[in-house]
């Protein structure tokens, strides 16, 4: 029998300040807030929260609450799918259900809310998707943590700037989620579109349709926790999740979005988390896009950048690109045309991370060789290749 991973009745509090919802998973208290709007006391979104850190933890999730059965018949769908993308085995949920009402809530009929980090792909799904945005929602504590509070707090204004240029209500919630034990049993890149989706199942009484912004476009998708095969299948108890923009590259976006005042003013795309700066400027991630702004021809109008005078010089300081996914951003802007001395230092750029990622390739496959011989040493097999 696996472990269980238990997750207590889930319990509201609302004062005039905040409305809080939690419920203990593990043995210890996970929680989020908001002084917005008050939050639906949804066990979904804490199932959602945990389905996949406990098929990769390989424990058992149950829950004391029943959940909507509707929500639950599409969770084996889930398991299914992560054991495809990444070996987890399956270990069903044990869940009693309950036949719920599918009905969005009176308040959030016809509403539609969107997560949105002020990156290209949410102001995409923002200004060019053509969907009405009625709710802004940003979550403090997953993109940067809770103790971040100086560029929380800029967020937070910019979030409350854009909402009311464009008429849609801001929504700031808190979690300690990301923090919580059971949560980083696997990793973020694996986990934030259950996280995302619990956000969804809280606010389910305020937005009966939660817009996801995909982070790729079909024709360069990997598994990913956010992905158009994923997404959809959190729905449930009057709440739909949809996930929108797979159509365009990141880079595309950008083509589209590049002359948009808020854009210009607002993007945040940075990795670097420094507090006393929405992006850095010199991470690989605020690189990337600065060179497909560079390319365009527009860089010098975005306002959280640094001059594009020492672009060439922030892009030499990169050690290498690590995911070789992206690479094609770096050579997107190259044909768009840089600069000579921007050019030419992506192109190095290029030439030192491909071979460091050939030169990772042939580690990798030299310590899988070895691997394979001590097993067969030992009259034992490797059932596959480590991935790459």
């Amino acid at each position: 029998m696996p472990d269980t991973l238990l997750i207590s009745a889930v319990q509201r509090r609302t004062t005039n300040a905040s409305s809080r919802v939690s419920a203990v998973v593990g043995g210890s208290e996970l929680w989020f807030e908001s002084d917005d709007v008050a939050l639906r006391p949804s066990i979904e979104a804490f199932v959602s929260a945990f389905l996949i850190p406990s098929a990769a933890g390989r424990v058992r999730l149950e829950a004391t609450d029943a959940v909507d059965a509707a929500f639950a018949a599409s969770l084996p769908k889930v398991l299914d799918i992560v054991r495809r993308w990444w070996g987890y085995d399956v270990v069903l949920p044990h869940l009693e259900t309950v036949a719920a009402d599918a009905k969005p809530h009176p308040q959030a009929a016809g509403r539609t809310a969107l997560c949105f980090g002020g990156g290209v792909d949410s102001f995409y799904t923002l200004l060019a998707s053509g969907r009405r945005i009625d709710d802004l929602v940003f979550v403090h504590g997953f993109d940067m943590p809770l103790t971040d509070l100086a560029r929380a707090t800029a967020v937070e204004e910019n979030l409350r700037e854009i909402a009311g240029v464009l008429g849609a209500r801001p929504i700031v919630m808190r979690t300690n989620l990301r923090a919580h034990t059971p949560f980083r049993a696997a990793s973020w890149d694996r986990t934030h579109g259950g996280a995302l989706a619990a956000v969804g199942h809280l606010l389910a009484d305020e937005s009966a349709t939660m817009l996801v912004s995909a982070s790729f476009y079909h024709g360069g998708w990997h598994p990913w926790g956010s992905a158009w095969q994923l997404d959809p299948l959190w729905s449930g108890k009057g709440l739909t999740i949809e996930h929108i923009g797979a159509e365009l590259s990141r880079a595309d976006k950008l083509r589209v979005l590049r002359d948009e005042p808020l854009v210009r003013r607002y993007l945040r795309v940075c990795w670097a988390n420094r507090p006393d700066l929405l992006n850095c400027s010199r991470c690989e991630k605020c690189i990337r896009n600065q060179v497909i702004l560079a390319g365009l021809g527009v860089l010098e109008h975005f306002r959280t950048f640094e001059s594009p005078d020492t672009l060439a010089a922030r892009i030499a300081d990169v050690p290498r690109i690590r995911d070789p996914l992206v690479f094609d951003r770096y050579e997107f802007a190259l044909r768009l045309g840089l600069p000579s001395d921007q050019a030419a230092a992506v192109r190095a750029l290029l030439a030192r991370s491909r071979r460091a990622h050939w030169r990772d390739r042939a580690v990798h496959a030299r310590e899988y060789a070895a691997a394979v011989a001590r097993r067969i040493l030992r009259g034992g097999r490797l059932e596959s290749p480590p991935a790459d």
